[in-house]
């Protein structure tokens, strides 16, 4: 029989996490802390049990504190943060706010199973989450199994991680990827036809257009596959190390790998990189960043080069700085930048 008696701070807390756990997107991190708090005092499994009865009778959402829990007595922000890596908290992956919107959700599982059966199979739910970093954006993001992904300008991909495999596709853009090791779950990416699997490793992987990616590793060993061959050559793989870099394309295949130029990761630190680039190339690069485009003028010649090392992070300062490195003259022309010779 369940206790009548119990805590009123210690019931709104059980029924915040019953709302929370019917979240879609509920991570490691959150079943691990809803353990804690469910054995930490036996009125926290009454409180628990009390929870899920009135779920089924009444429901809960009239019951929640909703704004003293979204004032900070929960913190459980999804909302994913550009963050320096070195600053990088493990998300929790869902919100309350959020839990609390889809509540009349049908639940995947009976809430009337026991904590440990709860906890076991939600553990291994794929996420199927979708991160995206904005243009001009870094976006760093700690996933469940402590690996750690890294986004460029307008970039995405999709996570999904179960008790099987750890699989992760490169939609669009540049991704760093930090991999936690873990022998039993291999940790796969796949990009245009291709799959890159890695153990505890590092590696950069640059998705310049559909048919053509750039793969870059900085750390550990990485073997790249093709699930079915181009369209001139079988089907190949190659095991890469670190500082080599290999090019990925679904018409010609894989490339020999060649070594990594540092510019492949310098975005890390929000730096452009020019060493001798051409001015067409270096554009290009700057207009990743962008959201108001460079175009250059038809009297800039197009063997102007241009070294140094500039921010992708203050683009106005860029290219300010740039211009004036080329010896061009910089404009604004509708929605685009003007780069051109100076009036004499």
């Amino acid at each position: 029989m369940i206790s009548t008696h119990i805590d009123k701070i210690v019931l709104d807390q059980a029924y915040a996490w019953v709302v929370a756990l019917r979240g879609e997107n509920v991570g490691e991190q959150n079943l691990e802390e809803f353990s804690n708090w469910l054995v930490s005092d036996e009125s926290h499994q009454l409180a628990w049990d009390q929870a899920l009865e009135l779920w089924d009778t009444l429901g809960v959402v009239s019951h929640l504190p909703v704004d003293e829990l979204l004032a900070g007595n929960f913190d459980l922000d999804k909302t994913a943060k550009p963050v320096e890596p070195t600053k990088i908290k493990p998300s929790i992956g869902f919100s309350l706010l959020d839990s609390w919107k889809i509540f009349w959700k049908p639940s995947a599982l009976a809430l009337s199973l026991a904590a440990i059966g709860f906890i076991a199979v939600f553990n291994f739910q794929p996420q199927g989450d979708i991160y995206r970093a904005a243009t001009g954006q870094y976006l760093a993001v700690a996933l469940a199994d402590g690996s750690v992904v890294e986004l460029n300008t307008n970039s995405a991909i999709a996570v999904t991680l179960n008790k099987d495999f750890r699989e992760i596709e490169l939609l669009k853009g540049e991704v760093f990827f930090t991999v936690a090791p873990d022998k039993d779950r291999p940790f796969i990416v796949d990009v245009a036809g291709t799959t890159v699997r890695a153990v505890g490793t590092a590696f950069n992987i640059y998705r310049v257009t559909d048919q053509n990616s750039i793969l870059s590793v900085t750390e550990g060993i990485v073997r790249v596959e093709e699930d079915g061959g181009s369209s001139v050559t079988a089907a190949r793989s190659q095991l890469l190390t670190v500082d080599q870099v290999v090019e990925i394309d679904s018409v010609r295949g894989l490339s020999k790998p060649k070594m990594r130029n540092l510019q492949a990761t310098a975005w890390r630190q929000g730096q452009l990189l020019f060493d001798n680039t051409s001015i067409e190339d270096a554009v290009e690069m700057l207009n990743r960043y962008l959201h108001k485009k460079v175009v250059v003028a038809a009297d800039v010649s197009k063997n102007i080069k241009i070294s140094g090392t500039f921010s992708s992070r203050q683009k106005k300062e860029t290219l300010v700085a740039v211009a004036h490195a080329l010896g061009l003259e910089l404009t604004p022309r509708n929605n685009k930048w003007l780069l051109s010779q100076p009036n004499p």
